[in-house]
C-alpha cells in the first residue's frame, strides 16, 4: 500500500511538472508573393470579370490578408498587345484600364513587378460546354430529405475537355466545386452536383462551369484535395502549391496561387 501511494503521489508530481508553455517554431522567414489571377468571358451574357489579386504570405496563426499595393501588373496577348491593370486604392487589387480580348485558342502572358522583382505566368483560353439545363430532386442523406441539383452540359467529342463546376448561393454554408475530365465521356452528357439539407424552396443558386487547361485541372484537384482532406492520423500536411506563375528575377522566390484563363458558362436557378 505504501509503495502504491508512493506510485500515484510521483505521478502527480510528473503530470503537474510538464505543464509549461511550448513555442513552436513554424520556419516563418520570408514573406512571398501570392497571386489570384483572373480572366473570365462568360458566355451567355458577354460580360468579362477580370482582375489581379496581390497578397503578401503571412505567418500561420495570421488570417489577415495583407494587400501587394504598388505592383505594375500588365496583360500581353498572343498578337504582343499589352493591357495594363490599375490598383484600387491600396487594396492590392487590379483591374484592366481597357477590356482584355476574347480570343478562344488564344494564349495570355500575365506579367508583374513588385518591390524589384518580376513575374510572369501564361494561359491558354480553351472553350466550355454551355449548360443546357438544371434537373432538381429529393433524397434521403443521412435520415433525412435533401435536395439534389445537377447541372448538365454536352461534352465535345473532338476536343480534350477540362472544366470545373461552381456551386454560389446564399442559401449554401459554402461555395461548392466539381471537377469534371472527359476521359470517360468523350462526346457525351455530363454533370456537376451539389446536395444540400438547408436548400429550400424560393432559394437562388447561381451555376457555372469554367473552362481549364490540363494544367490548371492539375492545379485545381491538389487545391480541392487538400481543403476536403479529414486530417486522419496518417493523413499528409497540406504544402503550398506552386501555380503556373514564375520569378523571373529569383527562382528560388516563386510566387504562390494561379492565373486563371477561362471561358464561362452561368445559369441562375430557382429552388422548386
Amino acid at each position: 500500500m505504501r509503495y502504491s501511494l508512493f506510485f500515484v503521489g510521483l505521478f502527480f508530481i510528473l503530470i503537474l511538472g510538464c505543464e509549461e508553455v511550448v513555442e513552436v517554431d513554424l520556419n516563418y522567414t520570408e514573406d512571398r508573393l501570392v497571386i489570384e489571377g483572373n480572366l473570365y468571358w462568360i458566355k451567355e451574357n458577354k460580360q468579362t470579370e477580370q482582375q489581379i489579386s496581390l497578397s503578401k504570405t503571412t505567418p500561420y496563426f495570421e488570417k489577415e490578408r495583407i494587400p501587394a499595393s504598388g505592383a505594375r501588373v500588365q496583360i500581353i496577348d498572343q498578337d504582343e498587345n499589352s493591357y495594363a491593370f490599375q490598383e484600387e486604392g491600396t487594396s492590392g487589387r487590379y483591374f484592366p484600364l481597357d477590356t482584355v480580348p476574347y480570343i478562344l485558342g488564344g494564349n495570355y502572358i500575365l506579367e508583374i513587378e513588385y518591390e524589384g522583382q518580376i513575374y510572369e505566368g501564361s494561359e491558354q483560353l480553351h472553350p466550355v460546354a454551355p449548360i443546357f439545363k438544371v434537373e432538381q430532386d429529393s433524397i434521403a442523406l443521412f435520415g433525412n430529405n435533401a435536395i439534389q441539383l445537377e447541372a448538365y452540359s454536352i461534352d465535345n467529342k473532338n476536343e480534350r475537355n477540362y472544366s470545373y463546376f461552381e456551386f454560389s448561393s446564399e442559401a449554401l454554408e459554402a461555395t461548392e466545386y466539381n471537377l469534371f475530365r472527359d476521359d470517360f465521356s468523350n462526346g457525351g452528357e455530363y454533370y456537376g452536383v451539389v446536395i444540400d439539407r438547408e436548400l429550400k424552396k424560393g432559394d437562388q443558386i447561381r451555376f457555372r462551369q469554367y473552362s481549364l487547361s490540363k494544367i490548371g485541372y492539375s492545379y485545381w484537384y491538389l487545391l480541392l484535395t487538400q481543403n476536403t482532406q479529414q486530417g486522419g492520423p496518417f493523413q499528409t500536411n497540406p504544402a503550398n502549391l506552386n501555380g503556373n506563375m514564375v520569378n523571373l528575377t529569383n527562382p528560388e522566390n516563386n510566387p504562390l496561387g494561379y492565373f486563371s484563363v477561362s471561358e464561362v458558362s452561368e445559369i441562375n436557378y430557382t429552388v422548386k
